[in-house]
């Protein structure tokens, strides 16, 4: 049984409670707990604020949110229209620093199953299996 969720956003820091809600939403009715879905929420709350702070400087300043179930594993993509990170290896190893920028993508990577980035960050996919 494979469920899917897609929506566009204009890149507005309000917009990013809302996807979050939305997010949380569909991964409730895919069956996920509720502590499941707090951390699912975390998560994609981290990488759509990352996708209007990076993202919204671009000239179509929108960002986009898909997400699919498959009976087991649930997919969320995140894209922006930004620049993305100058080389991709900056994402392969990024920690907080001593200001914080980071934590994010750290707090992204102990929540979800899988995490990973396209396109030099402007596309963000995390990965939840259902236990």
């Amino acid at each position: 049984m494979n469920r899917n969720y897609r929506a566009d956003f204009a890149s507005d820091i309000r917009n990013v409670a809302l996807a979050r809600q939305a997010i949380a939403g569909f991964a409730t009715s895919c069956g996920f707990s509720e502590s499941e879905v707090a951390d699912i929420r975390l998560a994609a709350g981290e990488a759509l604020s990352n996708a209007v702070e990076h993202g919204g400087r671009a000239s179509a300043g929108s960002f986009s949110v898909a997400c699919t179930f498959n009976g087991r594993e649930l997919a969320i993509e995140i894209r922006d229209a930004g620049v993305g990170f100058p080389t991709p290896c900056e994402l392969a190893s990024v920690e907080p620093d001593h200001r914080g920028r980071g934590f994010g993508i750290f707090l992204m990577r102990r929540l979800m199953d899988h995490v990973s980035f396209s396109r030099n960050g402007t596309v963000v996919r995390l990965i939840r299996v259902r236990r």
